[in-house]
């Protein structure tokens, strides 16, 4: 028995938000229906609407304009209609392995309205389950009282033996079939199961303007009698009974939902945080391997403009010489160093694309996207149907809880636009040579200047100072031409890990969140049992 209490505080405290309003909403609707609530369920196909249509015609009643009798998927919602002091629910149709979105609403919809009812009525072909089965055995194992899980067998009169050649094969037939069914689900004898033949030979067809006439000459052995007899067995004084089985089947329901669902949203979190901290932690060697290279083209340029100064103090060649020597050596320099970022970049770029390659990397772009949406995931309604699409929302919640833990000007969830610098578009510096050019003019005609008189640069102090000058100046300047080829790459390092970065510590926290939550579930879960079927009301 799930402690429902700790259930409600514990959805109450889900990461992103709470839930429970939305269960305690959709529970207070049904508990206080004072009437027992019969809900229909089963596959897609196996007469429940054309069950509850000849029912609502025996009893009198009017059929609704919703129920619609087709050998189609016809059924989308659960509705309600009265017979007699029952109000039953018909669901759509389970559609077991269905891929369609439409279909898998379908599913939940029915499993969500089994959790809130009185009395469970499982239809089935004369086939009995087939790929409903697992389904089906999950909904039987709920808590159920006794007498509250009915059986129908329905369609009979297509299992193979026509009743009016041969009544005696279709009774032997039937029994059979019910032999079969409780061996099937291991049901005992006191689970009432009917057989019956709604529609004999599709007397009625699709029609609902129809009188009770209609099936008079098949009532012999339709089976329909024992059914609206069992029907109007039901009372309303078992309801407190019954109501707290099915408080415990709707919140168990709820918290094995809410678990399941959080299992998932975990597990795709921690694939969207590790790649998150992979992106931190490739951000980090990159940014420590482009400083060793800057480290090392800074101790490269020490003392390279005093050896070219030095060499190029004699007067013995004339300043276009000088210059092209001066040009050379910075060539060289320049070449040898941006050589080395181009390389770091290109592995940047490389190992951007192979991430962005592997399928664990759709994951995360998509969140990504979703954060850089305008719409506000927080705020999105949830879908109706019952308890089982609540769950839905608990991934909408987590989106909003992300937008608002990166809502900063420029982040993701700002959707502020970002572009990612391609592998060699460093648009702000100039090329090598055009770098070196000026920076060999300059020193070139500065050094041309100052040695026209030798013997005053050697000896006086104030000129050998004003050469150290012009060295420093120098140096300095040929930094500043450098330095945009390394901010070019660094600027691509942090664009290409910008969305990682961003969302790393956000997602840690969430991945932490969402283990607590789904620890505290899985315990809450332990601490529950459900038995088979429970002996007393």
């Amino acid at each position: 028995m799930v402690d429902i209490n700790a259930v409600r505080d514990w959805l109450g405290r889900l990461p992103g938000g709470s839930l429970i309003g939305q269960y305690v909403d959709e529970w207070d609707a049904f508990a206080k229906t004072d009437r027992p609530v019969v809900t229909l369920f089963g596959s897609y196909d196996t007469g429940k609407s054309s069950l509850l249509r000849r029912l609502l015609v025996d009893s009198g009643s009017d059929v609704p304009g919703w129920l619609t009798i087709s050998a189609r998927h016809e059924t989308f919602e659960v509705n309600d209609a009265e017979v007699g002091g029952c109000i039953i629910r018909d669901t759509p149709g389970f559609a077991v392995g269905a891929s369609d979105i439409r279909a898998q609403n379908n599913s939940r919809r029915a499993m969500a309205a089994v959790g809130l009812t009185d009395v469970g009525i499982a239809v089935l072909t004369p086939q009995l389950a087939t790929a409903e089965r697992d389904m089906l055995q999950k909904l039987f194992t709920q808590g159920w009282p006794v007498g509250t899980m009915w059986f129908v067998i329905s369609r009979f009169d297509e299992a193979g033996v026509d009743p009016e050649y041969d009544l005696s094969e279709y009774r032997e037939l039937s029994d059979r079939k019910v032999r079969e069914l409780r061996e099937l689900f291991e049901l005992d004898g006191r689970t009432p199961v009917f057989v019956v033949s709604q529609d004999p030979f599709q007397t009625a067809g699709p029609d609902t303007d129809l009188s009770r006439e209609t099936w008079d000459e098949f009532r012999g052995w339709d089976g329909m009698r024992d059914l609206a007899d069992a029907f109007a067995a039901v009372s309303p004084s078992a309801l407190p009974g019954w109501r707290h089985s099915a408080g415990q089947r709707y919140w168990a329901a709820v918290l094995d939902e809410t678990v399941t669902e959080l299992r998932r949203q975990l597990s795709d979190y921690t694939a969207r945080a590790e790649i998150a901290a992979s992106g931190v932690a490739r951000r980090e060697g990159w940014e420590s391997e482009l400083d060793t290279l800057d480290r090392a083209a800074q101790a490269g340029l020490d003392g390279l403009v005093e050896e070219v100064t030095r060499r190029s103090w004699e007067p013995t060649s004339g300043t276009d010489e000088l210059q092209a020597d001066i040009q050379r050596t910075l060539d060289k320099w320049f070449t040898k160093h941006n050589v080395r970022l181009q390389r770091l970049q290109q592995s940047v770029r490389k190992t951007k694309e192979r991430e962005r390659a592997r399928p664990s990397w759709a994951g995360f772009a998509s969140l990504v996207a979703a954060l850089g949406s305008g719409e506000d995931a927080s705020t999105t309604p949830a879908g109706p149907g019952g308890a089982a699409e609540h769950v839905e929302t608990v991934g909408t919640m987590l989106l909003g809880m992300l937008k608002v833990a990166n809502k900063a000007p420029g982040s993701i969830a700002d959707g502020t636009a970002r572009s990612v610098k391609a592998a060699g578009d460093l648009g702000r510096h100039i090329g090598i040579a055009e770098a070196a050019l000026p920076l060999a003019v300059y020193l070139a005609k500065v050094i041309d200047e100052q040695r026209a008189d030798r013997a005053r640069l050697n000896q006086d102090k104030a000129a050998a100072e004003k050469r150290h000058q012009v060295v420093t100046e120098c140096t300095q300047r040929i930094r500043d031409t450098w330095q945009p080829f390394v901010d070019d790459v660094r600027e691509a390092i942090v664009a290409e890990t910008r969305d990682q970065v961003d969302l790393d510590a956000s997602l840690r926290q969430l991945v932490e969140q969402l283990q607590e939550a789904v620890a505290e579930g899985e315990g809450l879960l332990r601490a529950g049992t459900v038995p088979l079927l429970q002996t007393e009301a």
